[in-house]
């Protein structure tokens, strides 16, 4: 039997932010190139988005509109790329920066907290 926390395990997820499906806008800035995108799902950690022709850098900034909260930026590190084999949108999987700027992380942490309380709330 394997540890969910063995590396090896099929059972163990490497992701260690519980996820919650979200479409909201974003943006992926990558120098001075801007490309509109959606967040597929979204985390404390980091975000699933879907867009055209993302931007090729490792390290860009995101914006995300959070609802009532408005435009959020971090900073964040490419961890996957899916390009569309039909020439539509591809997926790119991104890990927030620790260190986040301008109070995004703990903004994108109290949009993901608040939704999960109120699923929870709504389950209960």
């Amino acid at each position: 039997m394997h540890s969910t926390t063995d590396p090896s395990s099929p059972d163990h997820d490497r992701r260690a932010d519980q996820r919650l499906p979200a479409q909201l806008r974003a943006r992926v800035i990558d120098h001075d190139r801007v490309v509109d995108a959606q967040t597929l799902d979204i985390s404390a950690g980091g975000a699933l988005l879907l867009g055209p022709d993302f931007p090729s850098g490792s390290h860009v900034r995101i914006e995300i509109e959070l609802a009532e909260l408005g435009w959020h930026s971090v900073d964040a590190e490419v961890v996957r790329r899916e390009e569309s084999q039909t020439g539509g949108d591809g997926q790119w999987a991104a890990r927030f920066a620790q260190i986040a700027t301008d109070g995004g992380r703990d903004a994108i942490r109290a949009f993901f907290d608040a939704r999960v309380d109120a699923a929870t709330r709504t389950a209960a």
